[in-house]
């Protein structure tokens, strides 16, 4: 299947992504690497920070209905699916996580992708332990989003050495034991 010229570009820089920081790929060598003249990519993008901003749009929709799709088992945890479906995410967009782990933890991006969470979790967990006020809620999410970007960016980093299933494991331990905190 041919891919179309935005795709190739796109997938190019993620691929860049995983190896090299945005700040030090140029348009020539992205070019390159999608095989795509200059003035094509400039037909398409102003520069590479649109297509970064176009990959970002496109994987903060897929987040999104990731969240949307995640549930919660009988005893109120989430299902050990929703750790897989979570670092099989990441998997998929290893070179755009591991800069938006680095030094853009302050960026737009991630900042929504922070919000979504929190509305998620808040909401389950809500519903779960009606009587537990708002902040206690708010502050089991704090904690214990932090320790997972924390465990994302150590995986990442550390070259991604456990399968997806058993990273998923040691996030889904690590919630489970946190969540007594709500009790």
């Amino acid at each position: 299947m041919k891919l179309k010229t935005t795709d190739r570009i796109k997938q190019s820089l993620m691929r860049m992504l995983e190896t090299t920081s945005l700040d030090r790929i140029t348009a020539t060598e992205l070019c390159a690497a999608a095989k795509v003249n200059r003035a094509t990519f400039y037909y398409h993008y102003n520069s590479i920070q649109d297509v970064l901003t176009e990959i970002e749009t496109q994987v903060e929709t897929e987040f999104r209905h990731f969240l949307s799709q995640s549930t919660v088992n009988s005893v109120g945890a989430p299902e050990k699916s929703f750790y897989v479906m979570f670092f099989e995410f990441v998997a998929r967009n290893v070179g755009v996580c591991r800069m938006l782990l680095g030094a853009q933890r302050q960026s737009d991006f991630f900042v929504r992708a922070m919000e979504a969470g929190r509305s998620k979790v808040v909401s389950v967990m809500s519903k779960l332990y009606p009587d537990c006020p708002a902040a206690k809620i708010n502050y089991y999410y704090i904690f214990v989003s932090n320790g997972f970007v924390g465990l994302l960016e150590y995986w990442l980093n550390s070259g991604m050495n456990e399968s997806v299933d058993d990273i998923a494991e040691i996030g889904e331990q690590v919630s489970y034991m946190g969540v007594k905190y709500l009790q």
